[in-house]
């Protein structure tokens, strides 16, 4: 009997000590760590389970390892390395098989994105996640949280009512009193009332968050913020600098630079400006190291308020450009996730594309009508502006035939056939690709001229825009003579698109194999000369099938955007656009050649 219990005494100290067990012990306490948010100490065990996961080469406990170490690089304010490992442990995970895993580690990586300011990213990861736990059910507390996270990208964007309903979502899941969730769910949506101006309201949200960890750092932080905003500088302090105290111990790097910004705002206020720039940089060099965008931001605002206090005026506009910079930048990526909101809406793809085209229709009437009435005013003035209003009407129609219906409506039908097919990402990349072609056009719509590098980068869009619609159908090549820097270099604005167009719908898709489109730009005395060829089938074949209303159109705006040119060189048309075939070695025709002649002017509005 004794040696029986020995035998299973034995058996079970064995079993306890093999390196799984071990591995889920270290990852259960590092757990405990972060938990208690002390990543140093987290990190420790993480690694420790790492290393005994790569001797054994267990994928499942390589991906929660990894999953483990990035949660304490990002509690550190390592973003950037955070967000390679949680990339690496979903690739041990889908290896492994373990999918249960995967959604959370998606909802570890928006939270990432979304503390640098990443909300493009952010969005598409806390999407993802959702999916995943709408498919796979299951882990309620990681789909709490994701449910939470969309709620904060909202919170983050403005959209408070839509915000509010990704929290009710995930109150109706019933997240434990006390735990991560439920602490969570109540921070976020104390920040959504403190967002609002309601700071009673959020500070009883805060104080819920409180509820299972009542010394939690990005809790107090908070409420340290909420005083701050009621202008009780002297209680603000407090929570700022304790936190800043503690998270020095703790190595906690992101509650080291926010703590750093309100003390900076405080000292600001309190118009000790020497305290309150040399802690805002301390902040900034913290922020640089982390990539942290966000808060790199704040900090050249504050510096910028310092340096105008101090009189230094030139500084203090100088981090004002920065802080601005930065602000655009942050700017840029919600209008890109306001654009992947809609594919979340619950209308279909048909009234999306109905109400975009309706978009662009009013508003190419009101630019008609508003040029109409400019034309109407400016008809009897002086003989001279007429080349300028010419140009000027050129202009426009060359705007609207290159961003007609007739092309949105494509796009749309093209992004339609992505989703359909299921093919997410194809969908998700010629949207984000449409989104940023429709803005460049719009903030270029007011320019005579841009730069060459501004006319290309538009360009390129479209066309790498043709290049997934059509699957590949052709190339594409850019490419410059040695010393031609496309900065220096002034053209029209919308100029290169109809003829690309043109080769492309003329050329390229009637053509057996695969298609390369070739755009060389050379200098000639102040004179920018563009090839544009294309290995197509020529114009005589292609004039024969120049039957679609899309080939029409393209047809249309190369002949708007030659006259365009023309006027622009101060030439007799036909002087500054030279079309003709390309022959190859038995004088067959093998494509198609474009020259334009570009005079380099001054750029303006």
């Amino acid at each position: 009997m004794f040696l029986l219990l020995a035998c299973l005494y034995l058996a079970t100290a064995t079993a306890a000590d093999s390196p799984q067990d071990s591995c889920q012990r270290l990852v259960r306490s590092g757990n405990g760590y972060l938990w208690r948010f002390l990543p140093k100490e987290a990190y420790a065990q993480y690694h420790e389970a790492l290393k005994i996961a790569v001797s054994i080469d267990n994928y499942y406990w390589k991906g929660d390892a990894l999953q483990g170490v990035a949660q304490a690089l990002w509690y550190m304010g390592y973003s950037p390395a955070a967000i390679d490992t949680v990339k690496l442990a979903i690739g041990y995970y889908r290896k492994a098989g373990a999918t249960s895993n995967i959604g959370g580690a998606l909802r570890i990586l928006s939270n990432i994105y979304d503390d640098m300011g990443d909300y493009e990213n952010a969005f598409i990861t806390v999407t993802e996640a959702l999916a995943f736990f709408d498919k796979h059910k299951g882990q309620q507390d990681n789909w709490i949280l994701s449910l939470v996270q969309m709620g904060a990208l909202y919170t983050n964007l403005g959209d408070y009512e839509t915000a509010m309903e990704y929290y009710d979502k995930a109150e109706a899941l019933q997240p434990y009193r006390g735990q991560y969730p439920f602490r969570e769910m109540n921070h976020r949506i104390g920040e959504l009332f403190a967002a609002q101006g309601d700071i009673k309201t959020a500070r009883a949200y805060y104080k819920k968050a409180l509820i299972g960890n009542p010394r939690s750092k990005i809790v107090r932080l908070r409420l340290g913020d909420s005083y701050m905003q009621e202008k009780k500088y002297d209680v603000a302090f407090t929570y700022y600098d304790t936190l800043y105290r503690e998270a020095k111990l703790t190595t906690d790097g992101n509650i080291i630079i926010a703590a750093m910004l309100g003390m900076g705002r405080v000292y600001l206020q309190q118009g000790d400006l020497e305290k309150a720039a040399a802690i805002v940089n301390g902040s900034l060099e913290h922020s640089s190291v982390r990539g942290a965008r966000q808060n790199k931001r704040d900090a050249y605002e504050i510096l910028a308020a310092i340096s105008e206090a101090r009189g230094h005026h030139k500084q203090a506009l100088q981090y004002q450009r920065m802080y601005e910079r930065l602000k655009d930048s942050v700017f840029s990526e919600n209008y890109k996730r306001q654009l992947f909101t809609f594919r979340q809406e619950e209308e279909s793809e048909k009234l999306i594309a109905q109400r975009n085209i309706l978009g662009v229709t009013i508003v190419a009437i009101v630019l008609v009508a508003l040029f109409v009435l400019f034309i109407i005013i400016l008809r009897h003035k002086n003989e001279k502006l007429h080349l300028r209003q010419r140009a000027d009407e050129l202009k426009m129609q060359a705007l609207r035939a290159q961003m007609n219906p007739h092309f949105i409506f494509n796009c749309l039908t093209a992004i339609n056939h992505f989703i359909l097919a299921e093919e997410g990402d194809k969908a998700s990349e010629y949207l984000t690709r449409f989104s940023k072609l429709i803005r460049m056009v719009l903030v270029n719509a007011g320019k005579t001229v841009v730069t060459l590098e501004e006319e290309l980068t538009m360009l390129r869009l479209y066309l790498n825009m043709e290049q997934l619609r059509f699957k590949q159908a052709f190339d594409y090549d850019i490419s410059f003579e040695n010393g031609l820097h496309a900065s220096m270099v002034n053209v029209p604005s919308f100029i290169l698109q109809p003829f690309c167009e043109n080769a492309i719908w003329h050329g390229l898709l009637h053509k057996e194999g695969k298609g390369q489109l070739t755009i060389y730009f050379a200098m000639e005395r102040e004179v920018l000369i563009c090839t544009i060829s294309d290995n197509g089938i020529g114009r005589r074949k292609a004039k024969d099938l120049n039957t679609s209303p899309v080939e029409k159109g393209a047809s249309f705006g190369n002949r708007l955007s030659a006259e365009r040119l023309a006027i622009f060189n101060g030439e007799v048309e036909g002087t500054s656009f030279v079309m003709d075939d390309v022959l190859d070695a038995n004088e067959q025709v093998a494509g198609t050649r474009v020259i334009l002649k570009i005079h380099n002017k001054q750029a303006h509005d």
